[in-house]
């Protein structure tokens, strides 16, 4: 946590990606033939692959898609769209070239059929998920074409996730079991790793870096727990692992020998790829310089209001200095847990008593340890929601234990990154009313294209929002808790004139960090790792200020057409069912839906 954003978990659900590392180029041409539409798109794919589409007609056309406007076409388009997602087809993972052209393919027919859908006859809500489907198809064809990952980011082809999921000796399924899964995943391990060689070109110096430190961890995983795992399940396990380790070795020196001295692409997508997603992906009516304004803004406001609240705690000092003695006020290292969990069960019975939202019966929040083999990767915490298909109701606030090879110093700095001012405003967040709440809600939404999107704008802008709205209820009190939520206010707006500047070229890499060190006062170390995250994940991080700034402006149109919601669930139950689509979208559904 601290530094290190917990609801940034989430994997980045990029159309593309899911079923590029699912499915075989056979598999998922056999996984559209399922259905008449998928059918079509896969003869699609087929053709476009061998002739370049040269005969395809254009979308306006008067095609069989557009004919079949009012019977059920757009409901066939998003359940091909969603199959395409969940589902890849029982193959191998097939990380080709070939593959990943076909997976673009796939999604440039589908965008084909949804754009020949007519609104005429639509509901509302369909046509706000025609429009969302568009806007997510071409959003991420031209995004695959343009960033072309296969030959940029080496650490595509180390399944550091899988191999840690099967490693880890706190796992709940059997030693048999992980060793069942973790055979699986070498198996395919040589032959991905193969396919990037072959596949990885000139990218980005810092895409390879952070490769070289992804194996590097993966590889410790395995040597470290691989050996005594394959002993206690027996069979040719051992062989498998140090066949593993061997090929994670050789992709190693790969990378340092071979790729490292070569990757000099450019990582930054530029102003017309960023202006694109703003205004076409996310329905904003700004560009990347409206957008850089707004950060600026947020920011400079936000730093008097952080200096008005140390006033009152410690007049005449600065806000950095009033807010680093606050975090000398911690639990002991064996009440971390305890600490967290209290404070979501009193977010829990606030939300429950003020009737914030509605929350069904049985649901709740826990938190566990950080498995073992994810401690590298993840050295202060995550946060497990509910998944939209399934019937669970628990959510899970995963933290990394201060562990005992940690030096006295270490283990002091970690420490106060828990500090008592910031366990609540993490209860807010990630649990209640925030990212928990907000994927119950949407489990109640039967549209099934909003349960497979997640876009930052809405989804991490509610986690904000959240914060904001618990203090205005009197949730969060007290002086420490708000210069708290401020200075996590700042550092959002903050990664708003970061991430902008970085990819429309107003600043480098070494400009950003010195900007996290100096005005945010971030640790250097911290600070790289945050602007490593911005190059690779252009645009997500507006989502928390630009996002909770347009939810505010949703709640100020709703109040001005409807009133003050008494209780809020008449406004949040509502808001939060529409899905974490973007805010646009959303608002023309929560106001004209009434």
């Amino acid at each position: 946590m601290s530094n290190v954003d917990m609801s940034m978990v989430s994997v980045l659900r990029t159309p593309v990606e899911m079923l590029r590392l699912r499915g075989a180029r056979n598999s998922v041409l056999a996984m559209m033939k399922r259905t008449r539409l998928l059918h079509r798109i896969a003869l699609s794919v087929a053709g476009c692959f061998a002739i370049a589409c040269a005969d395809r007609p254009a979308p306006d056309d008067l095609t069989e898609a557009g004919a079949r406007a009012a019977d059920g076409a757009l409901d066939e388009v998003i359940e091909g769209y969603v199959d395409l997602r969940r589902s890849g087809g029982g193959g191998s993972v097939d990380l080709s070239e070939e593959s990943f052209l076909v997976a673009i393919d796939a999604d440039r027919a589908l965008l084909e059929e949804a754009r020949a859908v007519r609104p005429e006859g639509l509901s509302l809500e369909e046509d706000v998920d025609r429009r969302l489907l568009i806007a997510l198809l071409e959003s991420s064809v031209r995004s695959a074409e343009d960033r072309r990952r296969w030959k940029n980011d080496a650490a595509l082809y180390v399944p550091s996730g899988a191999l840690g999921r099967a490693l880890d000796p706190e796992a709940t399924s059997s030693p048999p079991e992980r060793a069942e899964r973790l055979a699986g995943v070498l198996a395919g391990l040589a032959e991905w790793l193969e396919q990037g060689r072959l596949n990885l070109d000139r990218p980005p110096r810092r895409f390879t870096e952070a490769a070289v430190f992804q194996t590097e961890s993966t590889l410790g995983m395995l040597r470290d727990i691989g050996p005594s795992l394959a002993e206690e399940a027996g069979g040719d396990l051992d062989q498998a692992v140090d066949a593993g380790i061997t090929a994670l070795e050789g992709y190693l020196r790969f990378l340092e020998d071979d790729l490292l001295p070569r990757s000099d692409g450019d990582w930054a997508i530029g102003k017309v790829e960023y202006d694109f997603i703003l205004q076409h992906r996310w329905f904003l009516d700004a560009d990347a310089d409206d957008i850089l304004e707004r950060g600026r803004s947020a920011f400079d406001e936000t730093v008097l209001e952080a200096q008005e609240v140390a006033d009152r705690i410690a007049p005449g000092q600065h806000w950095v200095d009033v807010y680093e003695r606050l975090k000398d006020d911690h639990p002991a290292t064996d009440g971390i847990k305890q600490g967290y969990q209290d404070q979501m069960d009193a977010a829990q019975r606030f939300v429950i008593k003020h009737e914030v939202v509605s929350l069904p019966d049985g649901e709740s929040v826990v938190t566990i340890d950080t498995p073992a083999a994810m401690r590298r990767s993840s050295p202060f915490g995550t946060f497990q929601s509910v998944g939209a298909f399934g019937e669970g109701l628990q959510g899970r606030l995963v933290l990394t234990p201060i562990e005992d090879w940690m030096t006295p110093e270490q283990q002091a700095e970690r420490l106060r990154s828990h500090h008592t001012a910031w366990l609540p405003v993490i209860a807010v967040h990630e649990a209640y009313p925030g990212h928990h709440v907000q994927a119950i809600k949407l489990r109640e939404n039967p549209r099934i294209l909003r349960k497979v999107v997640r876009e930052s704008i809405f989804s991490e802008g509610w986690g904000l929002f959240t914060e904001e709205l618990m203090f205005e209820l009197g949730f969060l009190q007290g002086d420490d808790v708000r210069l708290t939520v401020l200075r996590n206010r700042l550092w959002r707006a903050a990664r708003v004139i970061l991430d902008v500047s970085l990819h429309t070229g107003g600043m480098s890499v070494e400009d950003a960090v010195d900007f996290l060190v100096e005005e945010v006062r971030f640790e250097r170390y911290a600070a790289e790792l945050e602007v490593d995250m911005y190059t690779r994940r252009a645009t997500y991080v507006l989502g928390y200020l630009i996002g909770m700034q347009e939810i505010e402006a949703i709640r100020e149109d709703y109040i001005e057409a409807f009133g003050e919601p008494s209780p809020p669930s008449q406004l949040y139950d509502r808001l939060l069912r529409i899905g974490s689509i973007p805010p646009a979208l959303v608002r023309e559904e929560l106001l004209q839906g009434r």
